[in-house]
């Protein structure tokens, strides 16, 4: 899942860019997690170091988008920044706190949706890490970032990975302080899920793609509350 926050004070501006993120979630195969805000301000205020990219408008009443960005980069100067504007011309001061592009208004949804892409494939190269399995007598390299979820069964845990399942002797512990992300969450005993992948939560069923899991008693609140914290910022 790619966590995306929307920073513009216009309702119908942040309409039409979560549409244009919806259309990429219906015809490519990426999940966004959507924030919005309706000022620079409570967008600081409430800052969490969970973006991958931020959409945001230039000109706004109060603090504008500039200001905003000088604070944004401040606190996290690896978040992808991609100007909104009406004017070429102010998107180029975005140079001065790195903005990786900018978007003019009125937003057309393919050329949305090609700079996106570009940005996704930054934010997968700048992010990304990986760990070794140790499957039968070698070692494997894989990428955190191709992790699903982790399944324990017996003796072994099964590494779901985008490409395909590794297994492991360990225990599920031992993976979970292995690959060590805050958005690696237990669901039961058994499972422990990349939330980044999570497509639905319906009561006690969490839901990667179509593959359903149970959220066992004992971890449902601790599970909701990352949940929420992954996806909200709050």
């Amino acid at each position: 899942m790619i966590q995306v926050a929307i920073v513009e004070d216009e309702a119908s501006e942040r309409s039409r860019i979560r549409e244009c993120l919806r259309y990429m979630e219906e015809t490519e195969n990426i999940v966004f997690g959507i924030t919005e805000f309706s000022s620079g301000s409570a967008f600081i205020a409430r800052y969490a170091m969970q973006y991958d990219i931020v959409f945001m408008d230039i000109q706004m009443p109060g603090m504008d988008g500039m200001k905003t960005a000088h604070a944004l980069w401040e606190a996290d100067p690896a978040v992808l920044l991609i100007f909104v504007t009406n004017m070429a011309q102010f998107a180029i001061q975005g140079y001065e706190v790195d903005a990786m592009d900018y978007i003019l208004k009125p937003i057309n949804k393919y050329s949305f949706s090609m700079k996106v892409r570009r940005a996704i494939a930054r934010t997968t190269k700048r992010f990304d890490e990986f760990i070794y399995v140790k499957k039968d007598n070698e070692k494997v390299k894989i990428q955190i970032s191709d992790i699903r979820y982790l399944e324990v069964n017996g003796h072994y845990v099964t590494y779901h990975t985008v490409s395909g399942n590794i297994d492991e002797y360990s225990t599920l512990k031992e993976a979970a302080d292995k690959v060590n992300r805050d958005y690696f969450v237990k669901c039961s005993q058994s499972y422990l899920l990349n939330l980044k992948y999570v497509s639905s939560v319906k009561k006690e069923t969490v839901y990667i793609g179509e593959t359903a899991f149970y959220i066992s008693r004992s971890q449902k609140k601790p599970f909701m509350d990352a949940f929420t914290k992954f996806i909200g910022g709050r």
